[in-house]
């Protein structure tokens, strides 16, 4: 008897030891590795900060910049984008929000404001810094066709040319509310085309000074001329002093002018597509040998052709 106490006894205690003292099953749980970790916390993004940068950061008077809206998820959180308190259009270049501005010809010089205003109260700052434009002066004279240097011929240039720029200025005054153009904005001629005049000095007539506000490029008499990129056609006939014209809205202020045609091919309210053939060349207007004369537009201000096909041309 005593000989099963001492065998029952023990297996009793270690019963009851492993039913009273063991710990319950618990769940399992796997332990992640560093790697996975990695991957869960980069699925779940912070949100960018939003920051503006702008290109160039110092532009000459008659060049246009571009704006880019880093960090921006939606237009629609956007209240307002201004440039010394006026409203700049947003569109999307490259999968980034931006905004294209045009540096008025005769805008004072210094540094000038860029505001991001967001629908949470957010309020973005940025300078841009506008140097002043040397500006050449040379002698012109008025082409035959137009009179050639008299005092009647300088009279009427004076006369016709506020007329034709009052209407011009009309017609760039309303523009489309969208963005019309895609992709990057080609030359109007083909190949590598000389350069035969530049952007920005004064032209003397006689007593009248006239600014040059856009890039003549050599095109014998009946050069092909396409446009620069889509929109729609805004103009399609002829001025007195600029000549046969086609002007070409690209939306969103921005819009291409060709000047001094021999022959349009298109007419107003014609939609166009990047390369399509427009016109061809001419010496039409106050021209002294064929040629284009091309004049960029943003905003209602003429800049520098080069400088814009430098920033939206191919890259």
């Amino acid at each position: 008897m005593k000989m099963l106490l001492w065998i029952a006894l023990p297996i009793f205690f270690l019963v009851v030891y492993f039913a009273v003292f063991q710990p319950k099953n618990q769940p399992k749980t796997e332990s992640q590795s560093p790697a996975t970790r990695t991957e869960e916390s980069a699925a779940v993004k912070t949100p960018e900060l939003v920051s503006l940068s702008v290109s160039p950061a110092t532009a000459l008077q008659g060049e246009p910049a571009l704006i880019t809206i880093n960090g921006l998820i939606s237009a629609a959180s956007v209240s307002s984008l201004t440039l010394d308190d006026k409203p700049l259009a947003i569109f999307v270049d490259e999968e980034q929000y931006a905004a294209l501005v045009g540096i008025e010809l005769h805008r004072n010089p210094g540094i000038h404001s860029i505001v991001l205003t967001l629908k949470d109260g957010q309020s973005i700052k940025k300078d841009i810094e506008v140097a002043r434009r040397d500006m050449a002066t040379t002698e012109f004279d008025i082409p035959e066709q137009l009179g050639g240097n008299t005092p009647q011929a300088e009279h009427e240039l004076t006369d016709t040319l506020a007329q034709d720029t009052a209407l011009l200025n009309s017609i760039t005054s309303t523009v489309s509310q969208e963005k019309l153009w895609n992709g990057p904005f080609r030359l109007p001629l083909s190949g590598s085309p000389a350069v035969t005049d530049v952007y920005g000095y004064s032209r003397q007539t006689g007593s009248v000074n006239l600014s040059h506000n856009g890039t003549d490029f050599r095109a014998p008499l009946g050069t092909p001329v396409y446009a620069m990129n889509s929109g729609t056609v805004v103009f399609a006939k002829s001025f007195r002093n600029y000549g046969n014209t086609v002007i070409i809205d690209h939306g969103l202020g921005v819009m291409t002018m060709y000047m001094h045609l021999s022959k349009t091919n298109v007419k107003l309210g014609d939609g166009v597509e990047e390369g399509d053939l427009i016109a061809w060349s001419g010496n039409t207007g106050y021209s002294l040998g064929p040629h284009l004369h091309l004049s960029v537009r943003i905003g209602g201000f003429s800049i520098d052709p080069l400088k814009f096909l430098a920033l939206m041309g191919p890259r």
